[in-house]
């Protein structure tokens, strides 16, 4: 994967899970569609941001990071 791209999957979960935290707090939104919304983007941000984190600008092999 791409930094880039790894980068806007990290800025798209994140985005997700601070809209889903905002929405609930300003009643917007009920607890529970928060609640699922952000239990499934915030594995995604954290996978991300550490491929984005160990990706290089070059061409190449992601490093392995784990699971």
């Amino acid at each position: 994967m791409k930094k880039q791209t790894a980068g806007a999957v990290t800025v798209a979960a994140g985005i997700v899970c601070v809209a889903a935290s905002v929405a609930w707090r300003l009643g917007l939104m009920e607890t529970w569609i928060a609640i699922v919304l952000n239990v499934v983007a915030f594995p995604f941000f954290l996978v991300a941001l550490g491929l984005w984190w160990n990706a290089a600008e070059k061409e190449g092999d992601t490093p392995f990071i784990g699971y």
